[in-house]
C-alpha cells in the first residue's frame, strides 16, 4: 500500500476559482491569481485554464489488487503489454491481445478467464500478424493485423469477421456509445502530419490536426538492416491524446497544454507552468533504451540506439507532456516528460482542467482504466517480463494523517 502526503488547500483554492468565474455571466469572464490557483479566461466559447502554482503533493493511496500475465501455463502466459494491447468494454471485462501466440484474451474485472479468440493463421477467427486491439463498448474485440491486411472483428459471442478496414500502423481508435475517435500520423515531404478525427455514423469530422515541419532525412541503420527515405529527429513535437467517453484530451506540440473536446466540440484547453526540459544525446540515446525497434512482416527488428541516434539527430527539448490519460471521472493524467526509463511525476486535472496536485514518480502512471475508476499499469520485473496490474485508488479526505 502507498499513501501520499497531501496540500489539500491549494485544491480547496482550485475549485474555489472555478466556481467564481461560474457564477459571473460576463463573457470574457477572468479571475487573477497573486498566489497558487488558476486564472480562467474566455476565448471564443473556450475556457482557458491557466494553473499557477507549484506543485502540490496529492494525499491519495493507490493499492495494488492483482495482476496478469507471465505464467508458464493458461490463459496467463502474455508477457508483453501496451496500450495499445489493452481494452475494456463497459461492463468492465478486460481484453489483452497476446500477439506472439496470435490470440485475444478476455478476464472479468476481478482477473477470472472467461475467454480466449483466435490462433494463427490466415483463414477465419484467425491472425497472421496482430499489432494493435481496440474493444468497442459492447465487447466487440477489433484486432489490426497487419499480415492479413485487415482489421479482423471479434464479436462478445467469440465468433469473428474480416471487415473491409485495412490497418495502418499510428492509427489508434477509441470508441463509445455515440461513435468514436481516430487518429493518424502521416510522412510527408516537409514533415509528420498528425490527424484526429470524430467518426459518427457516416459523419467524420476532424477534431484537432497538428503539422509538424521536420528535416526529413535518409536514415540508414546497418545494425538491424533497415533504411528509411524520412524518419523525424527525436523529441520531434508530436501529439498525445486519449478519450473516456465523448471526452477527448489532446497536447500539441512541446509546451504544456492541453485541450479537452466534448463529443468533437472544443470547451478547455489547460495550462501549467511548466517548461520542456533540454534534450543532449545522452537522453535520446536513453529514450530508445536497448534497441529501437521496428515491426515487419518478416518479424522484429531491433535497431542500435548509439547509430540511430546518429541517423536521426534529436530536437532540443523533451515535450513537457510525456503522456496523457482520461479517467471515467473526466479528469485528466498527465505524465511528466523526463529521462528514460526512470518514472516521472504525474499531474491530476479535474475535468474542468484545474490542477488537483501532483502524483510522486513512485506511482505507477496508468495504460487505462476500468469503468469503476481502477487503473491498469503495465508492470515489468527484472527479466523483461511484463504484467497487466490492477490498481485501486483511493482519494483520502482532507485532513487525514498517516499512521
Amino acid at each position: 500500500m502507498m499513501r501520499i502526503v497531501p496540500r489539500p488547500d491549494v485544491a480547496r483554492r482550485l475549485v474555489f476559482g472555478v466556481l467564481l468565474c461560474a457564477t459571473t455571466s460576463t463573457a470574457g469572464c477572468t479571475r487573477d491569481s497573486t498566489g497558487d490557483g488558476a486564472v480562467l479566461t474566455d476565448s471564443a466559447g473556450v475556457t482557458v485554464v491557466s494553473n499557477r502554482g507549484p506543485d502540490a503533493h496529492l494525499e491519495w493511496r493507490i493499492h495494488r489488487l492483482f495482476a496478469l500475465g507471465g505464467r508458464e501455463t493458461g490463459p496467463e502466459t502474455f508477457y508483453e503489454v501496451r496500450q495499445t494491447s489493452v481494452g475494456v468494454d463497459a461492463s468492465g471485462d478486460l481484453y489483452v491481445l497476446d500477439a506472439r501466440a496470435h490470440r485475444v484474451i478476455v478476464f472479468d474485472g476481478d482477473g477470472n478467464h472467461l475467454r480466449t479468440m483466435g490462433r494463427e493463421g490466415e483463414g477465419p477467427g484467425e491472425l497472421a500478424l496482430p499489432f494493435s486491439l481496440t474493444v468497442r463498448p459492447d465487447g466487440t474485440a477489433l484486432v489490426d493485423d497487419l499480415g492479413r491486411g485487415r482489421l479482423i472483428a471479434f464479436a462478445p459471442d467469440g465468433t469473428s469477421a474480416d471487415t473491409e478496414q485495412r490497418p495502418l500502423p499510428g492509427t489508434r481508435r477509441v470508441y463509445w456509445n455515440g461513435g468514436s475517435y481516430e487518429s493518424d500520423m502521416t510522412l510527408d515531404t516537409v514533415g509528420v502530419q498528425y490527424e484526429l478525427n470524430m467518426i459518427a455514423g457516416a459523419d467524420t469530422t476532424t477534431v484537432a490536426d497538428f503539422h509538424v515541419p521536420v528535416g526529413m532525412r535518409l536514415v540508414e541503420l546497418p545494425s538491424c538492416g533497415m533504411s528509411f527515405s524520412g524518419m523525424p529527429p527525436l523529441f520531434a513535437k508530436d501529439q498525445r491524446w486519449d478519450a473516456w467517453g465523448s471526452r477527448l484530451a489532446v497536447r500539441s506540440g512541446a509546451a504544456y497544454e492541453v485541450d479537452v473536446y466534448e463529443s468533437g466540440r472544443h470547451v478547455t484547453r489547460a495550462r501549467r507552468r511548466v517548461d520542456p526540459l533540454p534534450a543532449s544525446t545522452e537522453l535520446a540515446v536513453r529514450e530508445l533504451g536497448e534497441a529501437m525497434t521496428i515491426g515487419t512482416s518478416a518479424g522484429e527488428r531491433r535497431c542500435d540506439p548509439v547509430e540511430t541516434v546518429e541517423q536521426r539527430g534529436y530536437e532540443g527539448v523533451l515535450p513537457a507532456i510525456r503522456e496523457l490519460r482520461v479517467d471515467p471521472g473526466g479528469r485528466i493524467w498527465i505524465g511528466r516528460a523526463g529521462p528514460r526509463p526512470e518514472s516521472t511525476p504525474t499531474d491530476i486535472l479535474a475535468a474542468d482542467g484545474t490542477y488537483l496536485g501532483t502524483l510522486p514518480s513512485t506511482v505507477p502512471f496508468p495504460i487505462g482504466f476500468l469503468p469503476d475508476g481502477r487503473a491498469l499499469v503495465a508492470e515489468t520485473d527484472d527479466l523483461g517480463v511484463t504484467r497487466l496490474a490492477v490498481y485501486r485508488v483511493e482519494e483520502v479526505p482532507s485532513g487525514f494523517e498517516p499512521e
